[in-house]
């Protein structure tokens, strides 16, 4: 879904907090650790009962040709019966124990541990899994052989290669699948409290992807069918860490090593390729191949510095230094073997880079009415690999070429100051101004080698603010920024070696202009009832861009009221817009003859014709609205909630060309992207005793979408005509309308 969610809110509190002094891990030494907390409960008011298991019945129904998978995505909704939470805790005078277990049983489900015993250890652990639903009715022609080998028939092969059989027909024919995947995510974390100034920590994290996901291949020959496929997923991520921490009232020092290792147990894919059964020197291969996600390892060592200082100040320093290493073996320039293939400077990738990370903080609050923070942060990454050379390649998997290339060993240096500072004059006021300057050097450090159109880049922000909180009806909270960003060293060579135009400039590294403004306001005029209010405004320019992002502007509003009549009833409701525009150049021509300047005064060429311009303006906006009533006890012994929600959007894109365009397919508009989710609960519970409750909860949900691109067609073969280029999974975005009714029981104790 092209749908964005109201973070205005969050977003400005954690820019406020953000000008802030960063705490470094471990927290202030002056804190006092592990004091034992009183059980909170989370029953019903009279019902201090804090340990529970909940045992459900659910059941979906759905509506005409509804999409069950898109219903599910990142949940497992199947029918039948549930265990649906577990909390168990334990609280003493010397330790805390906690326990939780939700969807017990599901392929959502989730386990978490926290054991607390106080000045001596913690403990946590978490183990959930995260399924991730495509589609219940894709189809496929290709089956697997062994793990990364996908295959057709070869008498369908042959019939396609000789015109006999049409893929057309032939697609009517694929076998019904589930297209899903799943990760299982375990996480471990220890603290060992040796003395009063001594800790150790260690921590272990792993996570599995299995299954399978859509991806495409294309065989890079006039003529050829591009083929959509279930590519297996078979990768492991794991996490290791150690620190050593010491701390006093003084000040703290820490020394760290995290370890990060992928694995990825399916380094390349093999796919069939649909026209041909054989190989040739001119038609193809009989299949391809595909390079998956590359081993690598990062190794980091680490240390940290606090010192407290008078004047209620602190300075921070912080070091990491980083090896990452992938020595994948690297797969041969083509699979056709009706061609000689040309020889690897290695067999292996033996690629290393060294990132190397910095952060210095200093903060002070020498009165209650001023504050200041200053920080520098850098960090660097240095490709330390091996030149790579490429003599020969090969085209299009059909015929040997000579490049005489070197690979780019591609390095970055990013430079930040942050300077801020805040007066208190009155008691409930506060105004603030800050600066940052961030530089980019796009020079790599080992060699010097530069791979961006520019060799460095500066962006200078300032932002002011003002506050008014504290009093006791009222909060007020208005940010204003200004950035400009500026490169330098800008190579036209560059962008002529690459085929592009001369006005083309990549939207991370152009020059920018950015103004943005976010505010919040809070009233409460009486306890009982409360009124809030946010806007975001944002707009960029690229000044010396022609071709490429010109301007990205974006509004973001929302308004808010909550209401307790009564103690048993609160009620709330929030309506949020926002609207995000963006407008995009380019120009449809020919490449030059030769890439040399001298082309570019030649006005025969078309790559020099302002008349083949076109833009395209586009545009996305949404509407949100959330709405819910709780009565808690307002009938005896029970609890009823309610909410409402929805997100509906759409997305435009309107193409322009010029007065007196010379091309000769001008562009098509495409008709709007739009997609409409609701959601509306009724969750009941009525308590028979102290220990025991029954409930009853239904869900609705409707989803409603319209895509010109991934929406469904009359043929999974695109376009459905004799010579189609595209053999598809039929992995479309459909609507879905559902209706979940769940029974519940409930025991506390």
């Amino acid at each position: 879904m092209r749908t964005r969610h109201l973070v205005m809110a969050a977003a400005l509190l954690l820019t406020a907090a953000g000008v802030r002094a960063q705490e470094p891990s471990g927290g202030d030494p002056n804190e006092q650790k592990d004091v034992p907390k009183t059980a909170v409960s989370t029953g019903i008011p009279d019902i201090p009962l804090v340990n529970q298991i909940d045992f459900g019945l659910r059941t979906t129904t759905f509506g005409s040709d509804s999409d069950q998978a898109r219903f599910q995505r990142y949940r497992d909704m199947r029918d039948g019966g549930t265990i649906d939470l577990m909390k168990f805790s334990k609280d003493t005078s010397e330790y805390r124990f906690r326990f939780e277990a939700n969807h017990i049983g599901y392929r959502d489900q989730s386990f978490s541990a926290a054991y607390n015993n106080y000045g001596n250890v913690k403990a946590t652990f978490d183990w959930n899994q995260v399924p991730l639903f495509y589609s219940q009715d894709t189809q496929t022609l290709y089956s697997s052989t062994s793990p990364g080998v996908l295959v057709l028939p070869d008498s369908l092969q042959t019939g396609l290669q000789n015109k006999t059989t049409s893929l057309v027909n032939a697609v009517t024919t694929g076998s019904v699948f589930d297209l899903q995947a799943k990760r299982n995510n375990a996480a471990f974390n220890l603290i060992y409290n040796a003395t009063q100034s001594v800790d150790f920590s260690v921590f272990f994290r792993n996570s599995d992807r299995t299954g399978a996901q859509p991806y495409a291949i294309s065989y890079g020959i006039s003529g050829a069918v591009a083929s959509e496929f279930a590519a297996p997923l078979d990768q492991r991520t794991t996490e290791f860490g150690a620190s050593m921490q010491w701390s006093n009232d003084r000040g703290l020092a820490k020394l760290g090593y995290d370890g990060s290792f992928f694995r990825n147990n399916l380094p390349s894919l093999s796919v069939d390729n649909p026209l041909r059964v054989s190989d040739s020197p001119t038609a193809g291969p009989a299949f391809g191949r595909l390079a998956g996600a590359p081993n690598n390892n990062v190794n980091t060592g680490s240390a940290l510095a606090a010192i407290n200082l008078p004047a209620h100040s602190r300075a921070t320093g912080y070091l990491s230094i980083s090896n990452i290493t992938n020595n994948t073996p690297l797969l041969p320039f083509t699979s056709n073997t009706a061609l000689v293939s040309p020889t690897l400077d290695r067999t292996n990738a033996d690629l290393t880079a060294r990132v190397t990370s910095m952060n210095y903080n200093f903060t002070s609050r020498p009165t209650n009415y001023l504050w200041f923070n200053a920080r520098y942060r850098q960090h660097e990454y240095d490709n330390r690999s091996n030149p790579f050379h490429v003599g020969n390649g090969v085209n299009y998997d059909t015929s040997i070429v000579a490049l005489n290339e070197n690979a780019e060993l591609l390095g970055f240096t990013k430079r930040t100051f942050d300077a801020d500072a805040s007066v208190t004059p009155f008691k409930f006021v506060a105004f603030r101004a800050g600066y940052t300057r961030e530089g980019m050097d796009f020079a790599n450090p080992s060699n010097g080698e530069v791979g961006r159109m520019i060799d460095s880049s500066v962006e200078d922000t300032g932002r002011v603010s003002a506050d008014l909180t504290g009093v006791g009806w009222l909060t007020l909270r208005g940010v204003y920024e200004h950035s400009k960003r500026v490169g330098s060293g800008f190579d036209l060579q560059t962008l002529l070696d690459l085929g592009e135009q001369p006005g083309l400039r990549q939207f991370d590294i152009a020059d920018r202009d950015k103004d943005s403004f976010r505010g919040i306001i809070f009233v409460q005029p009486v306890s009982q009832f409360s009124v809030n209010a946010s806007a975001g405004i944002g707009k960029e320019d690229y000044p010396g861009t022609t071709f490429g992002l010109r301007n990205n502007d974006n509004h973001v509003y929302s308004v808010g009221a909550d209401f307790e009549p009564i103690d048993k009833v609160s009620m709330g409701v929030n309506y949020g817009y926002e609207k995000y525009t963006a407008l995009q150049a380019s120009r449809t021509s020919n490449p030059l003859p030769a890439n040399t300047l001298a082309y570019l005064a030649d006005p025969t060429q078309t790559f020099n014709d302002p008349r083949r311009d076109w833009t395209d303006n586009s545009g996305d906006t949404v509407h949100t609205l959330d709405a819910s009533i709780d009565l808690i006890k307002l009938i005896p012994k029970t609890e009823v909630k309610t909410s409402y929600s929805l997100s509906n959007g759409e997305s435009t894109y309107v193409y322009a060309v010029q007065p007196n365009q010379t091309l000769v397919v001008a562009p098509t508009q495409l008709a709007p992207i739009t997609n409409k989710l609701q959601r509306g609960t009724v969750d009941a519970r009525y308590f028979l005793t102290q220990h025991v409750a029954i409930g009853v909860v239904y869900w609705y949900d409707k989803y409603d979408v319209a895509d010109f691109a991934l929406g469904p067609q009359p043929s999974l073969a695109l376009p459905a005509t004799a010579s189609p280029a595209l053999m598809t999974m039929g992995n479309y975005y459909r609507p879905y309308s559902a209706n979940t009714f769940w029974g519940r029981f409930t025991y506390l104790w």
